[in-house]
């Protein structure tokens, strides 16, 4: 646990929704953005890799490789593949096969785990473990960044998103949403997990009166700064680590189109048996310099959706393409530009403290199986 101290101690020194159009267009920017691709990395493997975190000074990426154990690799900035990590998930020097988020960390590298935060060096030995004081419930989010730093009121800390609120209430009671946490703020100075997020009052989980699964969210953080939002609501918060109260300030998002689902009554059991929406998400958000990029996906009416009778490979892509991926930018004066597409050449994935934007091809593009793993830096540019 020392070391798991000295190694933070590092890192963080340095540190259908609708409202009524005139309340949607008072809250929309007249600025125009572009997402522009400016480079490229490229490298030599026929594996599917996630990118989990960038470390510019010293020109390394950290990879997660989509399959058994989920192991972990470390490239340089020419491509190359300096070291693999490759354990079995039960190995006492493993982190239990599944990665929620991977980050640098000074000269170290954590990983959050299914039980908990695991720290190697840059070769991949192991170090040392801190483990999650609460059972894992529910889902678990490979894949994403879910683990980042931050300069918080309680001195240098760990933000953490593990997949279930700490509270033992079911998600189909009234307390469960009560009681309700979205992040642990892990302080470095004692390593407890805090719970922090609570519902906002203004959350439909928390003013609808009914139950939900598989409550989410997505975050991003620049310095003490954190804004974050349940992927499957239509508001979003704002938060000021430095604040001791935790104060939350709370945006709707203007959204062009945004499905919702309704909940289901307490003390009930969520029907699944009949069709329903295709939900929309919220399933980004990155700080980009003064500036939030959000990627969502609308949704579709149960109504509009292609027949079940369709074989499923045809009625995927047909989901898909009645449902693109779109992105808006929310400005310093908290106005939101108007939507536009993601294209369709890749999937936006990180940002980094320089305020790249990184982005992995999207290889069902292409006519061919490619030989390389492309990855593209992209520039967020005011027109």
């Amino acid at each position: 646990m020392k070391h798991f101290l000295q190694v933070l101690n590092v890192s963080l020194a340095l540190v259908i929704w609708g409202c009524n159009s005139s309340d949607r267009n008072s809250n929309l920017s007249s600025s125009d953005w572009e997402l522009e691709i400016v480079d490229s990395l490229q490298i030599q493997s026929l594996e599917s890799l996630d990118l989990m975190d960038i470390h510019p000074e010293r020109g390394l990426f950290l990879f997660n490789v989509q399959k058994e154990n989920a192991p972990m690799i470390l490239v340089d900035k020419n491509g190359e593949i300096l070291h693999r990590l490759d354990v079995p998930k039960d190995a006492p020097t493993g982190f239990g096969g599944i990665c929620s988020g991977a980050i640098f960390s000074g000269d170290s590298i954590l990983i959050q785990g299914r039980r908990g935060i695991y720290s190697y060096d840059l070769k991949f030995n192991f170090l040392s473990r801190l483990n999650r004081p609460y059972p894992p419930k529910g889902m678990i989010y490979v894949g994403f960044d879910h683990l980042r730093t931050a300069n918080t009121y309680e001195g240098p800390a760990l933000i953490s998103f593990s997949g279930n609120p700490q509270t033992d209430y079911p998600p189909n009671q009234r307390e469960f949403y009560e009681n309700f946490n979205g992040l642990d703020l892990i302080p470095v100075s004692t390593l407890e997990f805090k719970p922090i997020a609570p519902l906002h009052p203004d959350s439909r989980y928390l003013s609808s009166g009914m139950a939900f699964n598989l409550i989410s969210l997505t975050f991003s953080i620049s310095n003490s700064q954190l804004t974050y939002a349940h992927p499957t609501d239509s508001m979003l918060y704002d938060m000021d680590l430095m604040d001791p109260q935790l104060r939350q300030k709370a945006t709707k998002i203007p959204f062009d189109k945004f499905v919702l689902r309704n909940g289901f009554p307490f003390g009930s059991q969520e029907d699944y048996d009949g069709p329903t929406d295709y939900e929309g998400q919220l399933s980004n958000i990155f700080k980009v310099g003064d500036n939030d990029l959000l990627l969502y996906y609308s949704g579709i009416k149960k109504e509009d959706l292609p027949p079940l009778t369709q074989d499923r490979a045809s009625r995927r892509n047909e989901i898909n393409r009645m449902n693109p991926q779109k992105w808006m930018v929310r400005d310093a004066q908290n106005k939101f530009t108007k939507p536009k597409l993601v294209s369709p050449k890749y999937r936006i994935v990180r940002v980094d403290s320089q305020n790249r934007i990184w982005a992995m091809q999207n290889v069902n593009q292409l006519e061919e199986e490619p030989e390389v793993v492309t990855v593209y830096q992209l520039k967020l540019i005011r027109k």
